[in-house]
């Protein structure tokens, strides 16, 4: 399987990923790297897809409906002021390697939603989950893969 070189700048480590699912991601948006958070990588093309859930974001790689309808597809809310955005978590390696983490950002009207997605590879994705304290587990599952909340 190939892959794919990442990282090696801003506090990056260079790695390679074989997932295709990130692959695919990667290379059909801009993202850039989350300043000395290594893994991690953000959408530069916000405007084009700020407004898809993370469901429509993967459809809009093209990744197929069979492939996403078998991932595991998690939204977490958090009940502190310090993290008050919920997240949508979709780890696409079946050992949970890689995987997108999406903000969901509620505008002041309180009905209008924005997201923020995040690129997250083997170097940063569970340290990331680990560092807000987020254990993947069934509670947390969206049913259906309706594209979440």
């Amino acid at each position: 399987m190939n892959g794919i070189k990442i990282g090696g700048a801003k506090g990056h480590i260079e790695e390679v990923v074989h997932d295709p699912i990130f692959i695919a991601l990667h290379d059909s948006f801009r993202w850039k790297m989350i300043p000395n958070c290594t893994g991690r990588y953000t959408c530069r093309d916000h405007k084009l897809v700020s407004q898809l859930t993370p469901i429509k974001l993967l459809e809009a790689a093209g990744i197929d409906s069979f492939t996403v309808i078998k991932l595991r597809h998690y939204y977490v809310t958090f009940d502190t002021e310090i993290r008050k955005d919920p997240i949508h978590v979709i780890p696409f390696a079946v050992n949970g390697s890689t995987g997108l983490i999406s903000y969901v950002k509620y505008h002041d009207d309180g009905d209008a939603v924005s997201y923020v997605h995040t690129l997250n590879a083997p170097s940063g994705f569970q340290r990331k989950l680990d560092a807000i304290n987020v254990i993947l587990s069934d509670e947390f599952l969206v049913n259906e893969h309706d594209g979440g909340r």
